[in-house]
């Protein structure tokens, strides 16, 4: 027997998913009654990187939250999709714009 899990997401967190793959080079596919052998979930979200065939993510929300899978690697919770979508954004690198050096090379 398969146990029903998930829930499926808002139209705003749909919305809100596919704004961020686009703008990070992704897609995103909504899966329906996605699962495997003893879980089956209503709705799970696949994010594929473009030209990419295998997903790199897998999003579901349960009523304690939004669990994001890597392909490689264990669940994480959220307490919302957007807080799911923060911890997925790569950080961006400080840009070095006032390097002054603290003494002039030596030059023998």
């Amino acid at each position: 027997m398969k146990i029903l899990k998930g829930l499926s997401f808002a139209i705003p967190d749909l919305i809100l998913v596919q704004a961020w793959s686009e703008a990070h080079a992704m897609r995103m596919v909504v899966r329906l009654d996605h699962g495997s052998d003893n879980e089956q979930y209503e709705e799970v979200l696949a994010v594929y990187p473009f030209g990419s065939l295998p997903c790199r993510w897998i999003i579901w929300q349960e009523a304690g939250g939004v669990y994001v899978q890597p392909v490689n690697g264990r669940s994480q919770h959220y307490g919302s999709v957007v807080e799911a979508l923060e911890a997925l954004t790569p950080s961006k690198p400080i840009a070095q714009t006032h390097i002054r050096a603290t003494r002039w090379p030596i030059i023998p």
